[in-house]
């Protein structure tokens, strides 16, 4: 026989909340509020947080080093791109959506210099965002300004060629492009990048000295030149060096070879490194940085 029984067990028996010792460790975060980035260098106009300004100044006339060194370092601001590049990047029609989507790839063909890279496919395939992964150096590289035979001209070849054929073989190149955008491109580059015309006088100069070869013309800062703007030689300043010239090459000098050759590695240091590869966002006479800037 089993008796019944009635017995009661304390509410906290049942309670919802686990005892303190099981109870997850949380620390709440503090907040941190830097304010508004609105407070302007005097000498660049780059703006700061108040928490940036240096600590001998005042609130009322803040002072900021990490910018420009007190306006000692002073960079050139970039121009509007040309009005018809300026165009196709604001286009919303077909052709300027396309030309946005393969822009890396229009920029490339317009190119003056090449990537030197070895590029490790084994991160990229499969689905997902793209992975670019390179073993070794990344570079920039130029070659002759005349192509080694039965190969098509590419790169800073083509500016010394005839537009139309230079159009015909960056077309050859890449036929998933679209010829009219290539073509305003090529137009636009050919007139307002700085380089174009340096390149194509350098040709002229090479055919000078039909009997020598091996000449080279060597592009490098002109020294006592402001280093921002304007600081390579133009059109009629370049130099042929002829063989057995004494002048002495600078390691940051960029030569150019009539003949077909190996490639000539750029300098990252030389002031032309940027835009001789990157002829789209530096569309004018802008160079890149450089020791000297």
């Amino acid at each position: 026989m089993f008796l019944a029984s009635s017995f009661f067990l304390p509410l906290t028996f049942f309670s919802a909340e686990p005892p303190l010792a099981r109870c997850p460790f949380v620390v709440e975060p503090e907040h941190h509020d830097l304010g508004r980035m609105n407070l302007k260098c005097r000498h660049c106009d780059a703006l700061h947080w108040s928490g940036e300004k240096l600590a001998k100044s005042s609130n009322a006339s803040p002072e900021f080093g990490m910018c420009c060194n007190h306006g000692k370092v002073e960079i050139g601001k970039l121009e509007d791109p040309p009005e018809r590049l300026k165009r196709l990047l604001l286009d919303n029609g077909p052709q300027g959506k396309e030309f946005r989507n393969n822009m890396w790839q229009y920029n490339i063909a317009l190119s003056f210099t090449s990537l030197g890279v070895k590029e490790n496919q084994s991160v990229s395939r499969g689905s997902g965002s793209p992975i670019f992964k390179i073993q070794g150096e990344l570079c920039h590289k130029a070659g002759s300004l005349i192509p080694t035979p039965g190969r098509v001209p590419s790169y800073a070849q083509l500016y010394i060629y005839e537009p139309h054929a230079a159009l015909e073989y960056r077309i050859q190149n890449n036929n998933n492009l679209r010829r009219d955008t290539m073509d305003l491109l090529q137009e636009v580059v050919t007139a307002n990048h700085q380089y174009a015309d340096i390149f194509m006088h350098a040709d002229e100069v090479l055919h000078q000295h039909p009997d020598a070869p091996e000449a080279t013309v060597r592009l490098r800062v002109a020294p006592g030149v402001h280093r921002r703007w304007g600081n390579l030689p133009t059109a009629d300043e370049v130099a042929v060096i002829l063989p057995g010239d004494q002048s002495e090459q600078q390691a940051r000098d960029i030569v150019l070879r009539k003949r077909y050759g190996p490639l000539m590695h750029i300098s990252n240091l030389h002031p032309a490194y940027t835009p001789l590869y990157y002829v789209l966002p530096f569309p004018h006479r802008e160079n890149g940085w450089h020791p000297d800037l």
